[in-house]
C-alpha cells in the first residue's frame, strides 16, 4: 500500500502539470502572470533565508551552551588546581627562574573551532580571542614585566615602575605558578619554561621572552635555579640502589622533595659516581636531577639538572641547566618504574 502511494504521488503531479491553462488564468494579462510568478518565488527566498537564519541561530545557541558548560567546568578544575598550589609551600627567590625581566608577547595562536560554519567559528575566535588578549594583559602587562620576589612590576618606556600586583610563587624547575595578591581578575598563572629564556602561560598561551636573552638567563635563573644550596645539605637522600657496571652511578632519591599537582609529582634524583664521570666537557663526582612523573600515564621527563664536582652534591657547581625534555615511557621493573612509585605514592 505504501509503495502505491509513493508512485502515485508523482503521477498525480504530473497529471496536474500536465492541465491545460483554464478559462480564468486564460483571461488574465500574462504581465499579471509573470507578477504573481515573481511575487510567489520571493516569498519562497524570503522563507529560505528565514529558515537559514533560524539554523544559524541555533547553532550559535547551541555552542553558546557548550562554551558555558566548558566554562563551569573549567572553572571547578582551575578551583582545584589553585587549592593544590596554595597547598604547597612557597618557592624560594634562590630556586625561582621567574625572577627577572621579560617581554610580554601577548597571546600565540589559539586553534580554530571544529565542526562549526566558518563564519560561527570566526565569531567565536574573535570572542575567545578578544578575552585571551585581555587576561594576558591583565597578567603580564604589555611590553617590559619583572617578576620580584613579592611582586610583579610593569616597566615603562620612560623606565617608570607601575606596580601590577602583589604575589606569591610556589613550583619550580620547569613550571612556576604565579599567585596573586588580591585585586586581579585572575587567581593564579601556571607558567611553563620551553628553555631558560622563553615560558608561555598554560592554556591562555601568552608568551615571555627573558629581556636580555641569555646572558641574563645564566645571571638570574641558571646558576641559581636547580638548586645547588639543596643538593649540599636540605634534601634527605635515601639510596635507591647501586650498579655493578663500571661507570653506572649510586642512584638517591628526596622524598622530602616531592611536589604534586593533580596527576602530576615532582621529585629531585641524586646520581652519585664512584669516579669523576664525564658529562660534555666537564668531570662530574654528582648530579642532581630533578624529573617530572605522570602518575596516571606511567611516564616521567627530566625537568633541570646540576652538575658538581664533588659527591652528593658537594663541592662547586660546575653546570645547571632547565630543561623541557620529551616524556618517556617507564617500564614496570627497574630503577625508573621504582622512583616513579616513590615519586606517585599516595601521601
Amino acid at each position: 500500500m505504501l509503495v502505491a502511494l509513493v508512485v502515485a504521488v508523482p503521477v498525480i503531479s504530473a497529471q496536474a502539470q500536465s492541465r491545460p491553462p483554464t478559462t480564468e488564468q486564460l483571461g488574465r494579462d500574462p504581465g499579471a502572470l509573470r507578477q504573481e510568478a515573481e511575487q510567489q518565488r520571493a516569498q519562497e527566498r524570503a522563507q529560505q533565508q528565514r529558515d537559514g537564519q533560524q539554523q544559524a541561530d541555533q547553532q550559535w545557541n547551541d555552542t553558546l551552551r557548550q562554551n558555558r558548560s566548558r566554562a563551569a567546568a573549567d572553572a571547578a578544575q582551575g578551583d582545584a588546581v589553585l587549592r593544590s598550589w596554595q597547598q604547597r609551600p612557597p618557592l624560594a627567590s634562590d630556586r625561582n627562574p621567574l625572577l627577572g625581566r621579560w617581554e610580554s608577547l601577548g597571546p600565540g595562536q589559539r586553534p580554530a573551532a571544529a565542526g562549526l560554519p566558518p563564519e560561527i567559528a570566526r565569531m567565536a575566535a574573535e570572542l575567545v580571542g578578544g578575552m585571551t588578549i585581555g587576561l594576558c594583559d591583565s597578567m603580564l602587562g604589555r611590553g617590559t614585566i619583572e617578576f620580584r620576589p613579592s611582586e610583579v612590576v610593569a616597566i615603562g618606556r620612560d623606565a617608570r615602575e607601575h606596580r601590577m600586583y602583589r604575589a606569591e610563587y610556589r613550583g619550580g624547575g620547569s613550571r612556576v605558578v604565579v599567585l596573586p595578591q588580591g585585586g586581579t581578575r585572575f587567581t593564579h598563572m601556571i607558567i611553563d619554561f620551553g628553555g631558560p629564556d622563553r615560558a608561555t602561560v598554560a592554556v591562555l598561551g601568552c608568551g615571555l621572552r627573558r629581556s636580555g636573552g641569555s646572558a641574563a638567563a645564566r645571571s638570574t635563573s641558571l646558576a641559581t635555579n636547580t638548586a645547588p644550596a639543596e643538593g649540599a645539605g636540605t634534601d634527605r637522600w635515601t639510596l635507591l640502589g647501586t650498579s655493578a657496571m663500571e661507570g653506572h652511578p649510586e642512584v638517591y632519591l628526596s622524598p622530602s622533595s616531592i611536589r604534586r599537582a593533580g596527576a602530576l609529582a615532582n621529585m629531585a634524583e641524586m646520581w652519585d659516581f664512584r669516579a669523576p664521570h664525564p658529562l660534555g666537557t666537564k668531570l662530574f663526582l654528582s648530579v642532581r636531577v630533578q624529573h617530572e612523573y605522570d602518575c596516571v600515564g606511567s611516564r616521567r621527563r627530566m625537568i633541570s639538572a646540576t652538575g658538581f664536582s664533588g659527591h652528593m652534591g658537594k663541592g662547586a657547581v660546575l653546570d645547571s641547566a632547565l630543561m623541557n625534555a620529551r616524556w618517556e615511557g617507564i617500564a614496570t621493573t627497574g630503577a625508573p618504574h621504582d622512583s616513579w612509585k616513590v615519586a606517585c605514592a599516595k601521601p
